[in-house]
This record gives structure tokens, C-alpha cells and sequence, in this order.
């Protein structure tokens, strides 16, 4: 019974780490398409001073 409740606490905790692991690729993916844009915008805000 015991190795039971462990087990299912360390899946628990697998299948937290993995969806912390899923947010951050998410938000560092949000964070590059971000930056891309502004570098899309500061180089079109540039190029129509020339």
C-alpha cells in the first residue's frame, strides 16, 4: 500500500515537472516570436526613415 501512494506521488511529480518544463518552452517560444516582431517592426520603422 505504501509503495503504492509513493509511486503515485513521484508519477504526480513527474507530470508536474514535465508541465512546468511544457510552460516554459511555451513561453520561451512566446518570448522569441515577441522579439522577432519587434526586430520586424524596428527595422521596417528604420528602413522608411531612408
Amino acid at each position: 500500500m505504501a509503495k503504492n501512494n509513493r509511486r503515485n506521488l513521484d508519477t504526480d511529480l513527474r507530470d508536474a515537472v514535465l508541465q512546468g518544463r511544457k510552460l516554459m518552452k511555451n513561453l520561451l517560444r512566446l518570448g522569441l516570436a515577441l522579439g522577432g516582431a519587434w526586430v520586424v517592426l524596428e527595422s521596417a520603422r528604420a528602413l522608411s526613415v531612408f
